[in-house]
């Protein structure tokens, strides 16, 4: 179920304790999570910690983590609810 109440400090917080969960599931520390996405452990203590990263390392830690199709269907269109609507909406 969505909260539709959720804040982005919301989000960020769930992040941080997501990303930190599966580092320790793979065993890694924040040193090896940080050299398997190319960045520096500072850069990963920081998501850890606050959940606050560019998106560009979020994407970067995510591979490292093997979870970057999570991301496909981000802000995709939504599918057209009528028939007026995908007319509409096509080229």
């Amino acid at each position: 179920m969505i909260d539709l109440f959720l804040t982005p400090q919301d989000l960020q917080h769930t992040m941080a304790k997501r990303v930190r969960a599966l580092r320790k599931r793979q065993g890694w520390t924040q040193l090896e999570l940080a050299e398997r996405s190319g960045l520096g452990v500072a850069t990963v203590a920081r998501l850890e910690r606050s959940g606050q990263a560019q998106f560009s390392t979020i994407l970067q830690v995510s591979a490292a983590l093997g979870r970057l199709a999570d991301f496909e269907g981000l802000l995709a269109a939504p599918e057209p609810a009528s028939m007026a609507e995908l007319l509409r909406d096509d080229p």
